[in-house]
């Protein structure tokens, strides 16, 4: 008896032992799909697209929510963000997709994905947004027909590009949202055969063959149900024939950019060369002075009252008027309105011509290509969360859009998607004039150099920094070019406990090597402004309101006409420093060669 009793405790022992590493992987399981957002069972997400940022994921999530209220947007555990049009079980899953697809309402390469990558949602068109809950699934679920099948796809009516002139522009652009400010996704040429999915004003959101969709200017698409005519044959935008040659216009002579009305967007483009083929490199507005200088074919090349030159299409130019010297002491008289049928007389002009309110400030003319890496976050997996940093870059992003940028723009991004974003940014500033780089979230200094820090970041030993940070010189190394005026701006100083957690892993004899806040970074001999929310080796704080002390400083003024750049940050620094009663000052280091405005 007892070792009976002696093996059957044995047995409740190791039975205990069995239950107990059942439960771990049972909480380990439930846990890990805490982190996703799975809807379970044989279901998934139907996933009509990915974007690398979150503002042009919800505005194309936006053309579809008219026709799918269930739509969503996640961030996925690579960065991106998928849109989704719901979640359903298979097998009638994909007899709806089937459906969808040969309707034209979604791209071709849409699929289903069980959402084991999605972290949250973080728009719907249901207003239920976040982790997975109840709520979430509930209000994202494509509901069967009361039949017993699937709800029948929405009918989508089909249309083609028509309309372009093959002696200018001889392509329609698509573009992200419903406006020219928006980039642009592609160039379709005549005949493009497309799908409508919707309208925003002038703008249709309209879906290409190949299952990229955007939104495209309404006059140069003919709508006809059931149509698609046979695209053209791939080939280059349309420019100057190679055997004309170019006339010198001499003397050269002044010109004007006239009435774009006629246009689907509200510029005319500056190019490297005498064809649509060939790079853009500004946009010009209606009333923007030239100089005409060459003719080749239809194409002028100009120069701009900037020193700027390039080549535009002579459509769209005006012969500026001469202007007149009147004698101060004959006086001009006349009606105040012109009578019907009666010819108005010709204004005397004095030497400097007054401004038409009708046209742009001339002055206000960007100065060539601007573009803009934006990145904020705030997310952090292994440190508290900074509410401010990815507002602060979205509002940022917004107001330079309104300057002229093209905005590049990374959110809550991890270590891959940081790396990749900084590359695509790299690629887009090879032809640019003006580079700028903001940064809200986390950094730290080591041994006199600066580290970003994605939000994926653990900083456990020493090798973390190589591993899991993007360094601050690599990337004003490419910024820094010649010919090219580059801006960082960074509010990363705040107080920082992976740095800390950092420094103890190295130890005492090296954890002096991190210091607190940011190094001063030398501007070097390029044509570089480099900003800092507080001063080198200081903390910054990231304040109580929706932004930073810095980013709403900046805001302030960024947008301010006829504010020098170093003028601006002067006053930046005065009201982070009045707002923080003294306990914070930004700090910048110029080698600017020459004035810049972001607004004129």
């Amino acid at each position: 008896m007892h070792q009976f009793g002696y093996g059957a405790a044995g047995r409740m022992k190791r039975l205990g032992l069995v239950l107990a590493a059942f439960a771990c992987l049972v909480v380990t399981a439930i846990q890990d799909t805490n982190a996703a957002v799975i809807p379970g069972g044989n279901s998934g997400w139907l996933i009509v697209a990915s974007r690398p940022n979150a503002p042009d994921a919800i505005n194309l999530a936006r053309s579809y929510a008219n026709r799918f209220p269930q739509t969503t947007v996640f961030q996925s555990n690579n960065g991106w963000f998928a849109v989704s049009l719901g979640w359903m079980s298979q097998p009638a899953g994909n007899r709806y997709k089937a459906s969808l697809l040969s309707s034209g309402a979604i791209p071709g390469d849409s699929y289903f994905h069980n959402g084991q990558r999605f972290q949250f949602a973080v728009w719907s068109a249901s207003g239920v947004t976040g982790g997975a809950s109840q709520s979430l699934f509930a209000s994202t679920r494509i509901a069967p027909a009361p039949s017993g099948g699937i709800s029948p796809a929405p009918s989508s009516p089909q249309g083609y590009v028509t309309g372009l002139d093959p002696r200018g522009d001889n392509f329609l652009s698509l573009r992200a949202g419903p406006s020219t400010r928006y980039r642009e996704i592609t160039r379709m040429g005549l005949n493009t055969p497309l799908t409508i999915l919707g309208r925003n004003g002038s703008w249709l959101n309209v879906a290409l063959s190949d299952g990229r969709s955007g939104w495209a200017y309404g006059k140069y698409i003919a709508s006809v149900p059931g149509y698609a005519p046979t695209p053209p044959a791939a080939s280059a935008p349309a420019a100057a024939p190679s055997d004309v040659t170019q006339r010198s216009i001499t003397p050269p002579r002044q010109g004007v950019v006239g009435s774009l009305s006629s246009t689907g967007d509200n510029f005319l483009s500056l190019r490297t060369g005498a064809g649509t083929r060939f790079d853009e490199i500004a946009r010009l507005l209606e009333g923007t002075e030239v100089t005409m200088m060459t003719q080749q074919g239809a194409w002028f090349e100009v120069e701009l009252t900037n020193g700027m030159r390039g080549w535009a299409y002579g459509r769209y130019l005006e012969a500026a008027k001469p202007r007149q010297t009147a004698s101060p002491s004959v006086p001009t008289i006349g009606p105040e309105t012109s009578q019907p049928n009666q010819q108005a007389p010709e204004p005397v002009q004095s030497e400097v011509a007054p401004k038409n309110p009708n046209l742009p400030d001339l002055g206000t003319l960007p100065e060539g290509k601007r573009v803009a890496l934006v990145i904020g976050n705030s997310a952090y997996e292994h440190a508290p969360f900074l509410p401010n940093p990815k507002n602060d870059a979205t509002d940022l992003m917004e107001s330079l859009k309104r300057l002229g940028f093209t905005v590049i723009v990374g959110l809550d991004q991890s270590k891959v998607a940081m790396e990749g974003t900084v590359r695509t940014y790299v690629r887009a500033i090879q032809d640019a004039d003006v580079a700028l780089f903001f940064y809200a979230g986390h950094a730290m200094q080591l041994s006199g150099r600066n580290y970003l820090i994605p939000i994926d970041a653990k900083l456990e030993d020493e090798t973390a920094v190589d591993f899991e940070t993007i360094e601050l010189g690599t990337l004003l190394d490419y910024m820094n070019a010649p010919g090219r005026l580059s801006i960082a701006l960074l509010d990363a100083c705040r107080d920082n406990p992976l740095s800390r957690r950092f420094s103890r892993s190295l130890g005492a004899s090296r954890s002096s090597r991190v210091e607190r806040g940011l190094a001063a970074p030398q501007a070097g001999g390029g044509n570089i402004l480099i900003g800092f929310a507080t001063a080198p080796g200081e903390v910054a704080l990231d304040g109580d309101e929706d932004n930073s002390p810095f980013t709403t400083a900046l805001l302030d003024h960024i947008e301010t006409p006829g504010l020098e750049i170093e003028i601006m940050m002067k006053r930046v620094k005065a009201d982070v420093y009045d707002s923080t009663r003294g306990t914070q000052s930004p700090w910048h280091n110029s080698a600017l060669r020459r004035e810049f405005y972001f607004k004129k």
